[in-house]
């Protein structure tokens, strides 16, 4: 995920909202009202596909890129091709205390109107953990671990927040954030996961095992649901210690690049795995050496060009989950809609657990 995003919270919250426990969803938003509810104008397909992680919020779904407004908010579509393309559920991922809050906001705001399902995490990405030391975007203090709690205890009443996340170490760009806070940040969030039970949505990137060993020394921190490792390209050894940990291991377009990715993603086990989009980013593209194997297309038009019907080319969403499928269930030489039903399962269990127990699918 990135390190820093445009302000979504102009759609759905204003900022510095007060996290009061609503009434109702739509009170947790500035309307009163929820939004109107969103029709698909085709038949959702049989392949069940949960995403486990898009950046929603991120301003491209606003229409702005780089701090220009480029053409209109198109979330609406975003979220009609993804059920379409047989999506039935997405969380929305999170990196800051104010994003924490946004993100569940705009889950309540679209709880009778998405035609998907929509839950959100909370936490701080490992790239903002300064925020624990001086205030962040949208704050006016340091975030603490207390806010944090707060803001995830509210919305598990409704269900709305689903995992703890995103959070983690990320050494290739410590000059966003050194690496001892980093490391701090991470050892103080996992209290999150303590006190609430939900399980962790976890970014790890370049840190040449460190991840690995600080979830090994504080195995005893890890709640029972787990967690998943996103955005997963690290090598095969890793992989096998993470799912001896328990560890899910998240795979989007990121995660095959190359051949060996490849083989490592083939190589995990049926039930450690989740798909992904990290969407805006991480797109299967055509220099990818699983891009092969991509079988559903989508109409694309350059964002100068947006026609609000079509997907943005070179922004990732929601819809483009099929296409992960696609190239892992090749890689594996699995048949896609079994795979597909045995992954939905796996996230089904882990982040909404309570549908398992009442029955609902």
């Amino acid at each position: 995920a990135p390190y820093a995003r445009s302000n979504f919270a102009t759609l759905v919250m204003s900022a510095g909202e007060a996290q009061a426990p609503p009434s109702s969803p739509a009170a947790a938003v500035g309307s009163t009202q929820q939004a109107e509810p969103m029709e698909t104008t085709t038949e959702p397909t049989a392949i069940p596909l949960f995403d486990i992680g898009a950046n929603l919020i991120d301003g491209m779904f606003e229409g702005t890129y780089h701090g220009k407004q480029v053409h209109d908010a198109d979330l609406h579509a975003v979220l009609t091709r993804a059920a379409e393309a047989g999506v039935r559920d997405v969380i929305v991922t999170a990196g800051s205390l104010h994003e924490s809050k946004v993100a569940l906001a705009l889950v309540r705001k679209l709880r009778n109107a998405s035609p998907v399902r929509l839950s959100c995490t909370v936490g701080v990405h490992p790239t903002r953990c300064k925020e624990f030391e001086q205030p962040g975007p949208g704050c006016e203090d340091p975030t603490t671990v207390a806010a944090l709690l707060a803001v995830a205890k509210d919305g598990m009443r409704d269900h709305s927040v689903s995992a703890i996340g995103e959070i983690g170490l990320d050494f290739d760009r410590l000059h966003f954030c050194p690496r001892e806070v980093q490391e701090r940040g991470f050892l103080a969030q996992l209290e999150l996961a303590e006190k609430t039970g939900l399980p962790l949505f976890l970014h790890n990137r370049n840190t040449s095992g460190v991840f690995l060993s600080t979830l090994r020394e504080h195995r005893h921190r890890l709640p029972p649901a787990g967690g998943v490792v996103h955005s997963f390209d690290g090598p095969m050894d890793e992989m096998e210690a993470l799912v001896g940990l328990g560890m899910h291991i998240g795979i989007n377009g990121c995660s095959m690049r190359t051949e060996d990715n490849l083989h490592v993603a083939a190589s995990v086990p049926t039930d450690n795995l989740q798909l992904e989009t990290d969407a805006p980013w991480c797109q299967i593209r055509r220099t990818h050496a699983g891009s092969v194997h991509v079988k559903t297309k989508f109409p694309e038009v350059k964002k100068e060009r947006w026609d609000g019907k079509s997907c943005v080319k070179a922004r990732n969403e929601p819809c483009y989950c099929i296409q992960v499928l696609e190239v892992l269930a090749a890689a594996r030489g699995d048949e896609p809609l079994a795979l597909a039903q045995k992954v939905y399962g796996n996230s089904v269990r882990m982040f909404a657990p309570w549908r398992c127990e009442a029955r609902e699918p």
